[in-house]
């Protein structure tokens, strides 16, 4: 089967992989253009060797540069691919999709990967989302897709965070009036694990517990990998490497930490003037509303042969040698 995967990051790296490893013929589609070469034109196409991203080559990943704001490029580029595994949003994504249809791509799997789809109304990108998702909706009759759902990355509470992991170079939430805020470093995001802190919204509003589920970028590599050999689709695949308590998750940390108790940070929702603290108290909430949990993981179920690191296993390793 030939596959093509849009982006170059950690994520893309670990779904072209495993795909390889499950025989089948995958490339990256990349924007990146390197300053010392200069790529030729053909008809609005745009093609490079792997010249231009040594460091990929070397991994032995095959990478295509694209410019989605061609559709020529993207359509030429395309044609003969049986499944697209986008990990770019956006305008990007919404070309991409469009592209499929012309060049008569069966299926297309979408940059969703962490919350539920349809849940998160509230925060910038998740509106975003929303738009790709009602668009292959539209074009479901022409378009195969799914949405793989794996909760929370483990990778957010590494070393360096979500960016050094290189899962993904991070979020850049567009606010007002400030503009733009980053978000994937290290600490940013529930745990911060090297200063023993934890800000994490424990209960519901009816005060159940808080679940979430989480799966390290691996595992979501080799079960998208899998997935491929599925004749068909169904709307969501949702995977994990475990379903938690919020408040377990902090005790799993304090254990690996060999910590007695994490300091507990809290945020006011009044007071939350800073659009980093805002930015950071609308993903708490998103997560007290249980867009990141899920009972049943069909991927899961559908793969048992997927065998995945527990959140402990991997916090273990992440940090052996820094904390």
């Amino acid at each position: 089967m030939k596959v093509a995967v849009a982006g170059t990051a950690g994520l893309a790296q670990h779904i072209t992989r495993a795909a390889a490893e499950e025989g089948h013929e995958v490339f990256m589609l990349s924007r990146f253009v390197a300053p010392s070469l200069s790529p030729h034109q053909d008809a609005g196409l745009t093609k490079t060797s792997n010249q231009q991203r040594p460091q990929l080559a070397e991994k032995g990943f095959r990478v295509i540069q694209v410019d989605y704001s061609n559709p020529a490029s993207l359509h030429a580029t395309l044609i003969g691919v049986d499944t697209v595994i986008s990990t770019v949003s956006g305008a990007p994504q919404l070309a991409l999709i469009d592209s499929c249809l012309t060049a008569c791509v069966r299926r297309f799997a979408p940059a969703e990967f962490e919350g539920v789809p349809y849940e998160r109304p509230m925060i910038e990108q998740g509106r975003k989302k929303i738009d790709t998702l009602n668009r292959l909706r539209e074009v479901r009759e022409k378009l195969q897709s799914t949405a793989f759902c794996c909760g929370i990355f483990y990778e957010w509470f590494g070393p360096g965070g979500l960016s050094r992991s290189g899962v993904s170079a991070g979020t850049i939430l567009e606010t007002m009036p400030t503009g733009r805020v980053f978000v994937g470093d290290e600490a940013c995001y529930m745990l911060d694990f090297r200063n023993e802190r934890a800000t994490v919204p424990a209960y519901t509003e009816k005060g159940g517990d808080v679940y979430a589920c989480f799966t390290a970028a691996a595992d979501v590599g080799r079960f998208v990998a899998k997935c491929l050999n599925m004749e068909t689709w169904p709307e969501q695949l949702r995977m994990r490497g475990e379903r938690l308590k919020l408040l377990d998750f902090v005790r799993i940390a304090e254990a690996v930490r060999d910590s007695e108790e994490l300091h507990e940070q809290t945020i006011d929702a009044e007071e939350a003037e800073d659009w980093k603290q805002v930015s950071k108290l609308e993903a708490l909430i998103a997560a007290q509303r249980g867009e990141l949990d899920f009972l049943r993981a069909n991927a899961n179920e559908c793969l048992p042969e997927v065998k995945t690191l527990s959140l402990k296993q991997w916090l273990s390793k992440a940090w052996a040698h820094e904390a």
